[in-house]
């Protein structure tokens, strides 16, 4: 068997078209793919520090500094002391991530209705499903 032939070379292909073409469209609003993950987690928690978002999305403390700065450089964060722990650096949403919340997650679900349209709903449910059960022991 070829390696071209392999699951995981299919698997990496589809990948890395899918993360270009969702490149494309966040950079519609001044964002690198990569970045709205740190955003989404502070939609959801905000004030998070740099250890924790590194954590959660499976990355490298260099690289989060270097997207918080990129962010923070865009507006999109703030980042501030903790009260309780000095070295620690808290990462907030900006007033600007605020407005563009909306039109972020309207990007997202449209992106993904585009890029999924050849499949059937029970596809996609059977694919969200699969994702799901690699994401748990990756």
């Amino acid at each position: 068997m070829k390696i071209a032939e392999t699951t995981s070379y299919l698997l990496a292909e589809v990948a890395n078209k899918y993360r270009a073409e969702f490149e494309k469209v966040m950079t519609e609003i001044g964002l690198h793919g990569g970045q709205v993950f740190v955003l989404q987690l502070l939609f959801i928690n905000n004030g998070q520090s740099q250890v924790e978002l590194a954590s959660k999305l499976n990355i490298s403390p260099p690289t989060i500094n270097n997207m918080v700065k990129s962010l923070m450089n865009n507006s999109f964060v703030a980042c501030e002391k903790c009260a309780l722990d000095g070295r620690v650096m808290r990462v907030y949403i900006s007033e600007k991530s605020k407005r563009l919340e909306n039109e972020i997650k309207e990007k997202w679900l449209k992106f993904e209705e585009d890029f999924f349209i050849s499949l059937t709903a029970t596809e996609k449910l059977v694919l969200f499903q699969l994702l799901e059960k690699l994401k748990v022991v990756v």
